[in-house]
Parts: structure tokens; sequence; C-alpha cells
């Protein structure tokens, strides 16, 4: 997506294995060339340059890399590789739900608050949608909270198949998502809301031998003034939700102006 931090441009990455294997050939290619060159201008130095002083010394030139280089690039790359999935694993973590598989409130609210101001600059609306999954707690009290965490898990995983591509999703908390669409107004972002109304209720998960869907009732905001804050929107989504609430639930609500 688009709001995800870019990885540094480099010419080269240790991504995986196959990439280790091929850096390990290229440190040794160097190794070699640099032995050659290196050996070259010894013998030309000290007056060997007869072509058989030349061809041995290239020989051990060639030999001495051959047996250090490969083994000791290929443990040091896979450290670096092992380096490489820790630190990646970590950022993922530090970002992501484990359990629904979308981002965790604080990353979504800084991403939230990176495309507001994008927007602010660029003159477009921004739209936020507060989901709560009505009477949740009864799952958790008739099937146990395994089967909570998999209904949960089914919830998002329908979410994300529902909103665009541009659009984001992340977990407030508890039975409680949020989606960010971009380019979005009220009415946009009311129908968006209403579709994935549609789909959780037709989600279609088995429970204690039944087939279910899930009611949710969403507030529904969108940024029509400049230099909005994402706390701000959320805010005044809370509130629409809490009026859908209200008024009984499996319901959408559109923010006051």
């Amino acid at each position: 997506m688009r709001f995800e931090d870019r990885e540094a441009k480099t010419w080269f990455k240790i991504r995986n294995k196959s990439d280790v294997v091929k850096a390990t050939l290229l440190v040794t290619a160097v190794s070699v060339l640099g032995s050659w060159v290196v050996t070259l201008a010894v013998l030309f130095l000290v007056g060997h340059t007869d072509p058989e002083d030349m061809i041995l010394g290239l020989i051990i030139a060639t030999l001495a890399p051959l047996a250090v280089a490969p083994p000791v690039a290929f443990k040091v790359l896979h450290l670096m590789l092992a380096l490489i999935e820790s630190r990646r694993e970590i950022k993922r973590l530090s970002r992501i739900d484990d359990l629904t598989q979308t981002y965790n409130r604080r990353h979504f609210m800084e991403m939230a608050q990176r495309e507001l101001s994008l927007a602010s600059r660029h003159g477009y609306v921004v739209s936020l949608l507060l989901i709560d999954l009505d009477k949740f707690k009864q799952v958790n009290d008739r099937q146990g909270h395994l089967a909570g965490d998999q209904a949960l898990a089914t919830c998002a995983a329908t979410i994300r198949g529902t909103i665009r591509r541009e659009d984001v999703v992340g977990r407030f908390g508890g039975d409680e998502f949020l989606v960010l669409a971009p380019y979005s107004d009220l009415n946009s972002a009311a129908m968006l809301a209403e579709r994935i109304r549609y789909a959780l209720a037709t989600a279609d998960l088995v429970m204690g031998g039944e087939v279910v869907g899930f009611k949710a009732s969403i507030g529904v905001v969108s940024s029509e003034i400049d230099n909005c804050k994402a706390e701000d929107l959320l805010r005044r989504a809370d509130r629409a939700l809490y009026r859908a609430k209200e008024r009984g639930g499996d319901r959408t609500e559109l923010a006051a102006a």
C-alpha cells in the first residue's frame, strides 16, 4: 500500500537464501579479481615479469580467494539474512494485530494522520469508518474465546475483501475495526459502510454447527476541513457509532458536519 514505508533502494539486497548465494559468488569474484590486481602489481614491482612467474602468481592468486572467500562470505551473509529477517519480523509485529492480520491501532492512526496531511496538501477528501460488531460478547459467552478469535479473524478478512485496494483496515480494539478510505466523500464512504455491513451479515462462518453472519454498527465521517487531525475524525466517528448503537444497531450513521 502507498502508506507503507518503502525500503531504501540499493543496487543489491539480501532478502532470501537465493540472494545469499548470488552475493557469495559476487564476493568471491571480487576477491579473485582483487587478488589478481595485487599479485600482478607486486610481480611488476619486484621485476618478475616472466610469463611463467606471472602464470604461477595468478594461479596462487586465484586459489587462495577461492579457498577462503566462499565459506567466509556464505557464513557472514547467512548471518546478515537472519538479522534482516528478525528485523523485518519485529517491524511487522510492531504494526500488525496478530489475531486479525490488520494494522494495530497505533500504526493505523499514524497512517491516517499521514494520509490526512497529504489530503490537506493536495485537496482531496478522506473518510473514516468505525465498525463495531453488534452483541459480539455473546459469541465468547456461548462458544468460547477460541471461537471468538476465529470469528474476529473471519470478520477482519471479510472487511479486507470488501474495501478497495487503496483503503486501509485496522483493529481499533476488541470487536471494533477502522477503515480509512482516501478520495471518498461522506456519501461514498456510507456506501462502502453498507457494503461492509452486508458482507459481514453474509460471512457464512460455521460456529457450533450453525452458519452465522454478524451484524455491525458503523460510524462514518469525512475530512471536510483542512488540517484535520486523525484523533478528531475518530472522535466524530465514535459519536456517530454511538448513535447507531442507541438506535438498535445493525445500521450506518453519518457524523454531523
